[in-house]
């Protein structure tokens, strides 16, 4: 059975558990977005319910400030109050749809207008009260500022006057303390107080007129009779008014008790919560049953599903693993062990073209390999033949022209003037620096030293003269124990070390640099490590062209079999690491014999 129909087996079994499951999905999401809807409702109206509430509370607490304090703020907060009450109101009728809910609202909006009448009536009678208290205080001070500064110094000398007059004053004083008290805490006995007071000043009243002996007394007494029947109207108001105050706030209270508590707290929000309670069980019920189905009727098909996907899992589990341990095996550059797979399904038909495609890949890095090697032994060769004939023309030119100009200043030299002599010695100059130019290019070109001195002395012969042209301080470690190397190897290996140190002078603006060549247990390493300024060793993959240099070196050390490893950080410098297996080493040293 092929792969293909293995997974539409398994397609078809998951499928139909999953049609199962999107059956019941779609009838529970349907559920729940009806029962969603209907309790957003429900919190819509609690909520509404509660902000009425609260509104009644807070209209009631404005208005009792504003009868004990009288502040203008309080007064238009419980209007506010009221109107915000209101205006909920309003949005809760657009919310109801049941009778009892409409005549709950309309319960609320008949107490709306008795509580806003009954406040306004309040606020009104306070306010009327403020007026009268001022007009009363104002006529018991003027009473008493005149009867201590007009009618008391009349008779200075006579006891029984200064008597009358101070129980006029007393009874005054009485008046005002039973009344400013009524209003503070309306109690019988500040009643009964103002009511003795009253009776107090009249009877002081008569005695006075009784003992009056002059005309500006007896106008005197009419006077205080006049203030004394003021304050005595008054009093009675205020006293009157502040038992119509008591009735009416007890009166709001009732309103607002009503309408808060026996009708929103008492019959509004145990509604809303029995229907939001009636809603989570239907909820539920739909949940159980969608659940019920989803889970009978698509656990057998699911379990069989589960089992045939477990086996078919394991089977591609292994195919894909060998497939991925033999590619791995190819990006590692082993090209000789092939991916084994049984069966003739679709993976081991891929196995058998993996195998085949690893043979053609081998054969042609072999190929690819052999055409390097030639390519570079042909570059070398040219190189070597540019050299010859850089160091036999153009390098021979230049001495003998150097010759000549050195002949000529010997002779004529004191003949000319001094700014021909100096353009002279310019052109000797430039003449010699093209010279160890050329020298230098010949050298870079065409590596005599590793020809006549070794490796190990070649390179480290090279080694100091760049550091020394450079400036750099120079650490050289050689420590091949005497192990051999063939000379088209020994090449290779001094190219890459050429291609290193090149690098280092162009771009490195290092101080300093070390050159390791060193042989161990597993091969011969390579090491140049400078410490300027590095870059980011991520850019030779992201774009080898801008860094040939570098591409040549890992190319040169696959040549020869080797590892080319290239570490770099900004500001940490650059570490260049050649690793030849010791069998590569032998198998040269046996084909360059």
């Amino acid at each position: 059975m092929s792969l293909r129909t293995r997974l539409i087996i398994f397609v078809l079994l998951f499928g139909s558990a999953v049609l199962t499951n999107i059956i019941a999905l779609v009838y529970l999401a349907d559920s729940i977005s009806r029962s969603l809807e209907v309790i957003e409702q429900i919190r819509e109206r609690q909520l509404v319910a509660v902000q009425m509430n609260a509104h009644l509370r807070d209209a009631e607490a404005a208005l009792y400030r504003y009868q004990i304090n009288g502040e203008i703020g309080f007064k238009s907060q419980f209007i506010e109050q009221l109107k915000t009450f209101h205006n909920d109101l309003k949005q809760y009728r657009q919310l109801v749809q049941e009778p009892d809910e409409r005549q709950w609202a309309a319960t609320l909006e008949m107490a709306y207008q008795q509580g806003l009448d009954t406040g306004s009536d309040l606020i009104a009678l306070r306010d009327r009260q403020t007026s009268q208290l001022d007009e009363f205080l104002t006529t018991q001070s003027q009473l008493s500022a005149f009867l201590i500064k007009e009618v008391m110094p009349n008779r200075a000398n006579d006891a029984e006057y200064q008597a009358i007059v101070t129980d006029m004053q007393d009874a005054s004083r009485a008046m005002l303390v039973a009344v400013t008290g009524y209003l503070a805490l309306p109690a019988e006995s500040k009643r009964v107080q103002f009511t003795d007071a009253v009776v107090a000043f009249q009877h002081a009243l008569n005695s006075y007129r009784d003992i009056a002996r002059s005309d500006q007394e007896t106008r005197w007494a009419e006077e205080t009779l006049t203030n004394f029947n003021q304050l005595e109207s008054l009093g009675t108001q205020l006293i009157s008014g502040r038992d119509l105050q008591q009735a009416l706030y007890a009166n709001f209270i009732s309103i607002i008790f009503n309408a808060g508590q026996q009708t929103i707290v008492g019959k509004i929000e145990p509604h809303e919560t029995e229907k939001f309670t009636q809603e989570q069980q239907a909820l539920l019920k739909a949940v159980k049953a969608a659940s019920t189905v989803s889970i009978l009727a698509a656990a057998m098909i699911s379990t069989i599903a589960i089992l045939f996907m477990i086996y078919l899992s394991r089977q591609i589990n292994m195919r894909a693993t060998a497939l991925l341990n033999g590619a791995e095996r190819v990006t590692h550059g082993n090209l000789d062990e092939p991916v084994t797979i049984s069966g003739k399904d679709e993976f081991g038909q891929l196995a058998t073209s993996f195998n085949m495609m690893m043979r053609e890949l081998a054969s042609r890095e072999a190929r690819l390999r052999a055409m390097i090697g030639r390519m570079a032994h042909i570059q070398d060769e040219e190189r070597r033949l540019i050299g010859l004939d850089l160091h036999d023309g153009l390098t021979q030119l230049i001495i003998s022209a150097n010759m000549h100009l050195n002949t000529l200043n010997s002779q004529i030299g004191s003949k000319l003037n001094a700014q021909t002599l100096q353009a002279l010695d310019v052109s000797r100059t430039l003449v010699k620096q093209a010279i160890e130019e050329a020298r230098r290019v010949i050298s870079e070109l065409r590596p005599s030293m590793v020809d006549d001195l070794g490796l190990e002395r070649g390179l480290r012969q090279y080694v100091t003269e760049v550091c020394e042209e450079q400036h750099w301080d120079a650490e050289i470690v050689t420590q091949t124990q005497g192990l051999k190397i063939a000379k088209s190897m020994e090449a290779s290996i001094f190219r890459i070390a050429q291609e290193a140190l090149t690098n280092a002078r162009k771009h490195a603006r290092t101080e300093r640099i070390r050159v390791e060549l060193s042989a161990d247990d597993q091969g011969l390493v390579l090491r140049i490590q400078d410490w300027g300024q590095g870059f980011d060793a991520l850019l030779i993959q992201k774009d080898e062209a801008q860094h040939l240099g570098l591409v040549s070196m890992q190319e040169r050390a696959q040549m020869i079999d080797g590892v080319c490893t290239i570490e770099s950080q900004l500001g940490k410098g650059t570490s260049v690491e050649v690793r030849i297996p010791l069998a590569s080493l032998a198998q040269r040293s046996e084909d360059g014999r």
